[in-house]
């Protein structure tokens, strides 16, 4: 008698219907947005700082309050208001959501380190593009990494799998990290083995 057992080690996860997933074309346009807005708010920002020094007659430039204030601003614009029910303009433009391997909102941790690998690496806007294109969900390399996943706004899980650690080889690099691994279906299901003749 055979038994099959299945690693649940790492937990479970839900996974979405296929066409839950944005393409790259959706994806890039709610990249577009956010980061035209950013700017757009540092902009505002640098205006009434350097208004209100010349108002003040402060001898000092605003460049570290400028700085400062840029950063509160766009990390609470990428992290706090995207993973909340309102989430960011260009999301709500482009009718996606972010959600982690629940289904759930993300921790601000996980949004947090998520805007830091965007800034500081160890990927950048081509590496992220090029994997989107070839994932099986259409996820960049920081949401592999963070555990998150930018869905359609409509879409609901389609069931639960396990989380396995999966592994790719690819351009000199092997990332590995925990995936959803949603089930075979039954016309990707090997076919049965014929009994052996005795």
């Amino acid at each position: 008698m055979r038994s099959t057992h299945i690693d649940n080690s790492l937990g479970e996860g839900v996974y979405f219907p296929l066409q839950s997933y944005p393409g790259f074309i959706r994806r890039s346009l709610a990249m577009l947005i956010d980061g035209t807005i950013v700017m757009f708010l540092g902009t505002g920002i640098w205006a009434l700082l350097s208004l209100l020094f010349y108002a003040m007659e402060f001898t000092r430039s605003p460049e570290v309050f400028f700085f400062v204030i840029w950063l509160a601003t766009t990390w609470a614009y990428m992290t706090l208001l995207k993973r909340s029910w309102l989430r960011t303009i260009g999301y709500r433009l482009a009718g996606l959501q972010i959600v982690d391997a629940n289904g759930s909102r993300p921790s601000l941790t996980r949004m947090t380190l998520r805007l830091l690998m965007w800034v500081f690496g160890p990927f950048n806007f081509f590496f992220d593009m090029v994997w989107l294109g070839a994932d099986s969900e259409r996820q960049t390399l920081r949401d592999c990494y963070c555990g998150t996943y930018v869905v359609r706004t409509a879409a609901q899980p389609e069931g639960i799998a396990p989380l396995h650690l999966t592994r790719y080889f690819a351009a000199g690099l092997a990332p590995s990290y925990p995936r959803v691994v949603r089930p075979a279906s039954v016309a990707e299901r090997p076919a049965p083995m014929p009994p052996i003749a005795e």
